[in-house]
């Protein structure tokens, strides 16, 4: 008799604390399955959607557990308005590759110079070592194939004109020449690389 009532006591008891606890936890975790469950996000011009969740496998004797599947990205906005121009930069430093070679002229005390400068070259004459340069720049059309990357200058006077010469940053040669009153017309040209 004794043993009786103890089996229908656990059975009551069980059954008794199993159905508030099972309507306990359905309410607490169906809002929350319910809510995101793939929802579209409000709004016409996103079609995105909210986190899906899933059942995880179930253990014996606990119940399964939900676990949410990786998020969507959510809605891109659209581009604002393009910003106003900042202010212009300060000027950088010059480029290191500055040099100058001089030569004299046929006239005595005349001179003949080359000079490398802010990225162009020059070539440039005066009658005496005190008058003023007469400068032509080599880096223009009528002197096409100028290597922008020259660093180093050169200059001769031979026959009758006025050659000068670049060495690049590569280790190149290039050369151009001018009649001995500065008429520069002829292109640089690649000398053999020493």
């Amino acid at each position: 008799m004794i043993a009786v009532s103890k089996t229908a006591r656990r059975a009551w008891l069980t059954g008794g604390l199993a159905l508030p606890m099972a309507l306990g936890l359905t309410s607490v975790s169906a809002p929350a399955m319910a809510a995101p469950g793939g929802a579209a996000v409000a709004g016409a011009e996103c079609a995105k959607t909210l986190p899906e969740y899933r059942t995880g496998k179930a253990k014996p004797g606990k119940r399964p557990a939900a676990k949410p599947v990786r998020a969507n990205d959510g809605c891109t906005g659209t581009r604002g308005p393009q910003g106003s121009k900042g202010p212009k930069g300060d000027r950088g430093p010059a480029g290191p590759c500055v040099n100058i070679d001089t030569v004299p002229g046929a006239v005595i005390g005349s001179e003949y110079s080359a000079a490398l400068t802010r990225g162009k070259v020059f070539a440039g004459y005066r009658a005496s070592a005190t008058s003023a340069y007469t400068w032509r720049d080599l880096t223009r059309a009528g002197t096409p194939g100028y290597p922008r990357n020259a660093c180093g200058v050169a200059v001769k006077l031979d026959a009758g004109r006025v050659y000068v010469k670049v060495l690049t940053t590569a280790g190149d040669i290039y050369e151009t020449s001018c009649t001995v009153t500065l008429s520069c017309t002829v292109g640089w040209s690649a000398v053999v690389r020493p």
